[in-house]
């Protein structure tokens, strides 16, 4: 849990290559089926300011075979 602690805090820094990285460290995780990593990786591809690092995580999700769902954030993952 510490660790995916210390990606998320690199996920939402204002650097493009901390952001870059975290994706990174949360694509191995996606193998797993770890919901935080997809529900980071998904808010990432559609709300982040910079183009490479939305493509970058939708990118991630192609590999895993699962295409995130765009326009649908507010209703989709509502807990």
């Amino acid at each position: 849990m510490e660790e995916m602690a210390k990606i998320l805090h690199k996920l939402s820094s204002k650097r493009v290559l901390e952001r870059r990285s975290a994706i990174k460290e949360l694509k191995k995780m996606l193998h797993t089926k770890n919901h935080l990593a997809l529900l980071s990786l998904h808010y990432v591809s559609e709300h982040d300011p910079c183009y490479t690092v939305r493509n970058i995580a939708r990118q991630a999700f192609y590999r895993i075979g699962v295409p995130p769902e765009e326009g649908n954030w507010e209703r989709a993952h509502v807990f």
